[in-house]
């Protein structure tokens, strides 16, 4: 029996592309730490966060690093979204596999000046697609601070529903948070998986080495 607080490995991806009219989610790469650096580290930013902003660019560069490699061997799956009209990193999705490899968990950030135009809505939209179509979840998840009504409504917006709220759950720079913890079924999404369906999609599986 999985434990179920451990993340768990998945199929790995040698390329992944989900794109809408506006937006592209693509595997992150360690040249998008120069352009999120400076987006990260705003305080807007990092007070929805429960991890604190990298110090150095470096140190977001080999983290993504590690991240690209992870997205090869199915340990996690980081997106960078960018603009399909302006290429370069304005965001980040991931998931994690946590427990079972059908159960997705969700995070995700916007830098400060893409809030309220509709790009994470979109984002999450398109992530909804590949989980469900290439991982096979059977539940995607995710927790957001209470409070955080805006990052609530775009889960929503997707067809995610609060779950319940987990009081004191997460040790924020020294505060207790309670959390809304928010999820989306795959039956929920074959109801109409049109709805989150890209304009067009390119997806490699990793090859599976042989013992």
């Amino acid at each position: 029996m999985p434990d179920i607080f451990e993340a768990t490995n998945g199929q790995g991806f040698k390329q992944a592309v989900v794109e809408s009219q506006n937006l592209r989610l693509r595997i992150i790469q360690a040249a998008d730490a120069y352009k999120a650096f400076s987006l990260i580290k705003d305080p807007e930013v990092t007070r929805y966060l429960m991890w604190d902003s990298p110090k150095t660019i470096n140190e977001l560069r080999l983290a993504y690093q590690d991240e690209a490699a992870d997205f090869e061997t199915g340990h996690r799956y980081s997106f960078a979204i960018e603009r399909v009209d302006k290429p370069g990193l304005i965001g980040s999705l991931a998931f994690r596999l946590i427990g079972y490899k059908e159960q997705a968990l969700i995070g995700y950030w916007l830098g400060h000046k893409y809030w309220t135009k509709g790009y994470m809505t979109e984002a999450i939209r398109l992530s909804v697609h590949f989980a469900f179509k290439h991982l096979k979840a059977e539940r995607i998840f995710g927790g957001v601070f209470k409070g955080n009504q805006p990052s609530r409504r775009t889960l929503e917006k997707n067809g995610f529903q609060l779950d319940g709220t987990l009081r004191r759950d997460i040790l924020v720079r020294g505060t207790w948070t309670d959390v809304w913890f928010m999820s989306l079924l795959r039956e929920e999404w074959e109801q109409n998986p049109a709805r989150y369906t890209p304009l067009t999609e390119e997806v490699i599986h990793a090859q599976i080495q042989s013992a």
